[in-house]
């Protein structure tokens, strides 16, 4: 092979290499494949949760001395309630909004706890909150500026007298009295006996006036 001819191939040789390795270094950088996050199962939170299994000996309120204090709490209310009917639902002769968004939220909370907490007297609990549903609009502060109501609010904090003494057990059911269990009584049980207290209170004004 003549010389110049293998100098012309080793010229072009090294220009084909040459210019693949500039090539190759100019060349842009591959996108980074980002990892992907690895999604938490929902197996694994709620496996991570553990109720407290109250191992330090801590002495907890039995269901007993629980329904107790409810009962003590839901008989405090309607208390509450019975006095604030009695004075007609007015502070300072203004009505008040205690019956609407006060007392009424904290007996019927109260009495649906008790439901479950203490079935055998089912009953006076549902009541409650029956009269709740029933009379709501009645003791809201525009029904009682409008005194629509108020030779009903004398029967209803009777009513809620009864309530209160049937959550207590201090009167019994006349259902369930001969055979002695509970002493929760009906809705239509309270307001006759709640008719009867105002029948005979009455009477007891009227023989004092005469």
């Amino acid at each position: 092979m003549e010389p110049s001819i293998k100098a012309q191939l080793f010229e072009q040789g090294g220009q084909i290499l040459s210019d693949l390795a500039r090539a190759l270094i100019n060349r842009p950088p591959s996108p980074r494949k980002e990892p992907e996050d690895k999604p938490v199962e929902r197996s694994m939170l709620v496996s991570s949760y553990r109720p407290d299994p109250n191992t330090s000996g801590i002495a907890l309120p039995t269901a007993e001395e629980t329904t107790i204090e409810l009962k003590r709490r839901l008989a405090k209310e309607l208390y509450r309630m019975e006095l604030d009917l009695a004075a007609g639902l007015k502070i300072a002769g203004k009505p008040c909004d205690c019956g609407s968004n006060k007392h009424t939220l904290m007996l019927e909370a109260a009495a649906e706890e008790l439901i479950s907490q203490d079935p055998s007297n089912a009953s006076i609990y549902k009541s409650i909150i029956i009269w709740i549903h029933d009379n709501a609009s009645k003791i809201v502060p525009s029904a009682i500026q409008s005194g629509k109501y108020d030779s009903e609010y004398p029967r209803m904090a009777n009513e809620f007298k009864m309530f209160r003494k049937g959550v207590l057990g201090s009167v019994a059911d006349p259902v369930e009295a001969s055979s002695d269990t509970g002493a929760g009584i009906t809705l239509e049980q309270a307001k006759k006996l709640a008719a009867e207290e105002a029948a005979r209170e009455v009477e007891r004004q009227w023989k004092k006036e005469s």
